[in-house]
């Protein structure tokens, strides 16, 4: 029999490669663009042990072990929606959403909390099914508060509008602004609006509550305090290397011209968001100050924070580094440099926010971001979020393996597998399985150490091979029992095999097709008997 036949677990293994993914925060396994301190605050937020110096914070603040589940999703929308969606979320004119949906299945709902005129509560809530059975589960809920709702629904709005009126070919006009809530009960939301300058989408992030995973504490929260809000946003700039150096030393009220820095400058082309920069030289740091402008031409104070003289050198220096470095590689090769980033981040909690300065390059093209963030406002907490769902663990989960004369044999040098076969509640629950669980089944039996999750290893070839006629595992595990019929030394196997659901691979060299029940390298067997009884599952459909 031919041993390439059983190489399909090469097919599945992307399948079961994408399993480990997951904060941001995220959340769907995405990293935004510019770095995010929600992981640092929330483990801050945690409580910690030892002692530090004044003034300063741990640095591994914590200890215990914890879990959570995210996701994130995206919608599309256009200019003239954007006060009808966001709107009703922080109540916005009185209005609230009653189960929005955002995608067929994950529904939005807003409503005011009646402990405080301050805050909402918004809740996401997620249709899952186990069996034929749907089920409608809380996936997070979380306090938003009224002022910073309508801060964030305003500054997207203005940038909306000034979008609206003016886009670059060069891509430029790329921006995001968030709104971030956190509770330790309820769950973390992040709400962002993501632009392109002529493209929208509203990003909806969540959190499930982080909840402990010791062993007397499970579905308990794993944090305490108060939970907070924040105004997040983030905007890009194409630059020339000589641009930089000048708005640098300006910003700093360093160059000749120190009386004029920056004072309510117009970040082109992102007219909404004003930069004043006030110098406190003889502190050796400046005062940076950013606010939005609104639609009606309000103020709104968005982030401040100070930043040191000698970091603001050690951060043009740097970038100087990067970017000459990049221009000399694609001027001796278009396209041969490589990608970099060198952030710059300083912030004042409590007083001002959290101020992010971002250079970029990439293939010889220079940007900077300004990443900020508003100083966190507290909230109410909500009520805590526990896990909905049920596992029934088998009673015997931890049952000893039974020896060979409970198995009714005796232990052996060598012997037979006697092999009942069973498909796995995947394959039972899946909708693409096309007619019955029965069919003739191909395989073949490995030593363990020459299979790995792809499939057995180049040049290793099974010790055994089978086929037969029909195998019925309509109602669970077969009936009969059959018997690979080829003695095998005491040791470690693998058996890779499948069904052939639809009676049409050929004697001659079988194969699975797309959708017959395949058997993957997960597991194994141990052969110390004369006779051995085993279960060999088949996994999933071929992909």
């Amino acid at each position: 029999m031919n041993d390439s036949v059983f190489r399909i677990v090469a097919s599945v293994s992307l399948v079961c490669a994408l399993s480990g993914c997951s904060d941001t925060s995220s959340s769907d396994c995405e990293v935004d663009d510019a770095s995010s301190t929600d992981a640092a605050d929330q483990d801050a937020a945690e409580t910690s042990e030892g002692s530090t110096q004044a003034g300063s914070i741990p640095l591994r603040p914590r200890a215990n072990p914890t879990e959570y589940v995210a996701l994130t999703v995206r919608l599309p929308v256009e200019d003239a929606d954007v006060r009808t969606v966001l709107g009703p979320i922080f109540g916005l004119d009185g209005a609230y959403h009653n189960n929005f949906v955002i995608q067929d299945g994950l529904l939005l709902g807003s409503a005011a909390d009646t402990r405080t005129s301050e805050q909402g509560v918004v809740t996401l809530t997620m249709e899952t099914s186990t069996g034929d059975t749907p089920t409608l589960r809380t996936v997070a809920s979380v306090p938003v508060g009224n002022e910073y709702g309508r801060i964030f629904v305003d500054a997207v709005e203005a940038a909306v509008a000034q979008a609206a009126t003016r886009v670059d070919d060069d891509g430029s006009e790329q921006w995001r602004i968030e709104y971030r809530t956190r509770s330790a009960n309820g769950g973390n939301l992040t709400i962002g609006f993501d632009s392109t300058g002529t493209e929208h989408q509203i990003v909806f992030s969540t959190q499930s509550p982080r909840t402990s995973l010791l062993a007397d504490s499970i579905n308990q929260p794993a944090l305490q305090g108060t939970p907070y809000e924040s105004v997040y946003g983030l905007v890009y700039f194409t630059l020339s290397r000589d641009n930089f150096s000048f708005f640098v030393d300006r910003a700093y009220g360093i160059s000749e011209g120190a009386a004029q820095n920056f004072n309510d400058f117009y970040l082109i082309p992102h007219n909404w968001l004003r930069l004043t920069v006030t110098p406190e030289l003889d502190d050796d740091r400046v005062d940076v100050a950013f606010e939005v402008v609104t639609t009606d031409n309000r103020r709104i104070p968005i982030a401040r924070a100070p930043a040191s003289l000698v970091a603001g050198e050690q951060f043009k220096q740097t970038v100087f580094r990067l970017i000459d470095t990049m221009l000399a590689a694609e001027e001796a090769q278009p396209g041969s440099s490589t990608p970099w980033e060198a952030p710059f981040y300083y912030d004042d909690p409590q007083g001002g926010g959290i101020v992010e300065v971002i250079a970029q390059g990439v293939e010889g093209r220079f940007r900077i971001a300004y990443a900020v963030e508003s100083p966190v406002n507290e909230l109410v907490d909500t009520e805590f979020v526990p896990w909905q769902g049920e596992v029934v663990v088998p009673p015997d989960w931890d049952q000893v393996d039974p020896g060979c004369a409970e198995l009714g044999s005796e232990p052996a040098a060598q012997g037979f597998f006697d092999v009942r076969f069973e498909a796995s509640g995947t394959i039972r629950e899946s909708r693409n399985v096309d007619g019955e669980l029965r069919g003739p089944v191909w395989g073949s039996v490995y030593r363990s150490q020459d299979v790995i999750i792809t499939g057995p290893l180049p040049g290793t070839e099974a010790v055994a091979s089978f086929a037969f006629d029909d195998v019925d595992v309509i109602n669970g595990p077969s009936e009969q029992v059959f018997r690979i019929d080829a003695p095998l030394q005491a040791g470690d196997y693998q058996i890779l095999g499948f069904m052939d659901i639809d009676d049409n691979a050929d004697p001659a060299d079988p194969g699975p097709e797309q959708g017959d029940p395949v058997m993957i390298p997960i597991g194994g067997f141990t052969m110390q008997c004369a006779v051995q009884p085993i279960t060999a599952e088949f996994a999933i459909l071929l992909p």
